[in-house]
């Protein structure tokens, strides 16, 4: 790999020299700069960025460890955090395949590594493992609220949102109304899961939840169960989008209509909701404004501007063809 040190050897220059010209600073003389920049030319030099992060304060790394790149909503945040800190720092996207010590493992190597905070995507490490990061590097954690300097928070009312998906299957006619959840250690799944019993218990109904977990696979595995099974089921509130389709896949599969005799919801209402047939009906997160907002949060605290220390968004409902069972009612 070719580096600054081999160019001023070539230019006969000290590594200074490059450095400036290559950084297009300081004063050196016309000629020296033309010639440098030609051996580097020729030499195909490519910058190492994060020696040069290193070297200079103003330009620096951050850490984002989302838990499935493959969901489209955390797709979608990654965009709005590389937004958030564009021309201002590097980011270093880590994917922990929703495993807990993987997480902690690619949070400590960000530690190690130069990096001048993390963003954690949806964190199922220990709480006191989060704190013990924030003792060495800001953070940033979605769905968890800490009471630390060091660690901000981007929220969303995940309860309300799961109890308007619900009300609205209610609302449309369904009393069979199941929900497919995620599992209890992650904080996000148990807030969802009492918005849906919340609403349930308001209009007397008796709740039935599935901890199936958060791809499509389980979605499809389940419904397909609940076909065969013959459950009385008219309604499902589903975790997230790719849930929906997975469950929704299964119960065409199993020659049951959408929304006639199932209608279904999802949340995140990532762009896949317009795309299945028929269209999902889906409970809004902002990513990409999370993501935005996550990343201007990391920023300030790293620079020292410590104004904001939690952004709360509040979910909407966007009302599809899948969960409505009255014909004429999707316009």
């Amino acid at each position: 790999m070719i580096t600054i040190n081999d160019i001023a050897k070539m230019a006969n220059v000290s590594i200074s020299t490059v450095s400036r010209v290559l950084n297009g600073k300081g004063r050196v003389g016309k000629e020296k700069r033309e010639e440098i920049l030609k051996i580097a030319k020729e030499l195909n030099y490519v910058p190492n960025y994060h020696a040069r992060c290193m070297i200079n304060e103003s330009v620096f790394t951050v850490g984002f460890i989302t838990p499935d790149i493959t969901n489209p909503f955390f797709s979608e945040l990654t965009r709005g955090i590389e937004i958030g800190i564009l021309g201002k720092a590097l980011l270093i996207l880590m994917n922990s395949f929703r495993d807990p010590k993987t997480e902690e493992e690619m949070a400590e190597r960000l530690k190690t590594s130069g990096t001048k905070g993390i963003i954690f995507g949806n964190s199922r490490v220990e709480d006191s493992f989060v704190s013990y990061i924030s003792k060495f590097l800001p953070v940033v954690v979605f769905d968890k609220e800490y009471e630390s300097e060091k660690i901000a928070s981007v929220l969303l009312d995940n309860s309300y949102g799961a109890f308007k998906a619900t009300k609205h299957l209610l609302d449309n006619g369904c009393r069979n109304v199941i929900h497919f959840g995620g599992t209890d250690e992650l904080l996000v799944s148990v807030q969802r899961a009492n918005g849906y019993k919340e609403a349930m218990k308001q209009a007397g109904l008796t709740p039935r939840i599935f901890k199936i977990g958060y791809d499509e696979k389980a979605g499809y595995k389940k419904a397909k169960e609940i076909v065969e099974k013959r459950e009385k089921v008219d309604g499902i509130f589903c975790m997230n989008d790719l849930v929906a389709i997975g469950a929704m896949k299964a119960l065409k599969e199993g020659g049951l209509k959408i929304p006639q005799d199932v209608a279904i919801v999802g949340f995140d209402d990532t762009n896949l909701c317009d795309y299945v047939s028929p269209s999902l009906t889906s409970i809004r997160q902002p990513a990409e404004e999370m993501g935005k907002s996550a990343a201007t949060m990391l920023i300030d605290v790293i620079e020292g501007r410590c104004n904001v220390r939690k952004y709360v968004f509040s979910p909407t409902l966007v009302v599809r063809e899948s969960s409505l069972k009255t014909r004429g009612q999707f316009s």
